[in-house]
């Protein structure tokens, strides 16, 4: 039968107090690991539905979005032709500030809009593809523009 020695071996001689560097070193790598650095584990653009655009006075495509309480747009996806396009875009009371902001269309960004407020915001969009919506506060909130 093996000693308990062999079972269980002796304790550090180290006091507990020289331990606790490495112990803290250890827990804040832990948690790194389960917060991550903003890549992954917080909202995506998948989050919210795909909205199409609703045909507004001369021919302007329209999109109502909120910046909501869980650091996400309403939307995950805007679908419209080129052209013309206006976002009103509301943040509602209790949330945190946001913004609106395509990065490749310099005219499509707000301002920051506090709770409880709104801005419109009018742009022209001329080529299809895939453009990216962010809110510039926030850097997991994201979304996509889809010019069809």
């Amino acid at each position: 039968m093996p000693s308990v020695r062999a079972v269980f071996p002796p304790r550090s001689t180290r006091p507990a107090w020289r331990r606790l560097p490495a112990l803290l070193a250890l827990v804040l790598v832990a948690a790194l690991g389960v917060v991550g650095c903003g890549g992954e584990g917080g909202p995506s653009p998948a989050d919210g539905p795909t909205l199409a655009a609703r045909q507004g006075a001369d021919g302007v495509q329209v999109f109502a979005v909120s910046g909501l309480p869980s650091m996400t747009f309403s939307a995950s996806e805007l679908v419209a032709k080129p052209g013309t396009i206006r976002v009103d875009f509301s943040v509602p009371t209790g949330s945190a500030p946001h913004n609106f902001v395509i990065p490749r269309i310099p005219d499509a960004h707000t301002r920051i809009v506090s709770a409880g407020s709104s801005q419109s915001v009018t742009f022209t969009v001329t080529q299809p593809g895939d453009y990216q919506i962010v809110c510039t506060i926030h850097a997991n909130m994201t979304a996509t523009l889809k010019i069809t």
